[in-house]
């Protein structure tokens, strides 16, 4: 079968006219696909598709609205995220203040322990010292109850002495 080149000719023209309106797209359609990205929440696809549309239709209005609208959005976003991104710095920064707050007081309240047991045993030293007591006129009332502390004293260390020793050492047979 033999076909006249005229006739292909036509054929191909015809068939490319009808072709060419289906591959380019109307403002209106672009306006469509980049709101329906919009809406699906891929502001960034609607932004390229509502830009393809601009670059071949440039003064429609309703593609220059949904860019302008677009970019407001895409503004507020990077907004938004700036902002949370502040306030997990601030967060964190007072989370940081608190925990160094928490360690300085931990170690002032230790301080001031450790401090009150020395006062303390300073006071029990100068209360039992007995050079002190000597070169002080004490009465004899006191003088027994300085002897029952310093007896009451003794009891209890010997108690703490045999209960470390009990508690630390198991009693061993002789070696040899």
């Amino acid at each position: 079968m033999k076909t006249d080149p005229m006739k292909a000719i036509i054929l191909f023209i015809f068939s490319f006219l009808i072709a060419t309106p289906a591959l380019a797209q109307s403002a209106d359609q672009y306006f469509h696909n980049g709101a329906q990205s919009f809406i699906n929440a891929d502001l960034q696809t609607a932004i390229n598709t509502v830009q393809q549309g601009l670059n071949q239709y440039p003064n429609d209005s309703k593609l220059n609205a949904l860019m302008q609208k677009l970019q407001e959005e895409q503004e507020r976003q990077q907004q938004q995220q700036q902002n949370q991104e502040q306030q997990n710095q601030d967060q964190q920064s007072q989370q940081d203040q608190q925990q160094n707050q928490n360690e300085q007081e931990q170690a002032e309240e230790q301080e001031s322990q450790e401090s009150e047991g020395e006062n303390q045993g300073e006071q029990e030293a100068q209360e039992m010292n007995p050079e002190e007591l000597d070169s002080q006129q004490i009465s004899k009332e006191d003088a027994e109850k300085i002897l029952q502390a310093l007896a009451q004293k003794e009891k209890e260390l010997l108690k703490e002495f045999k209960k470390k020793r009990s508690d630390g050492s198991a009693k061993h047979d002789k070696d040899w």
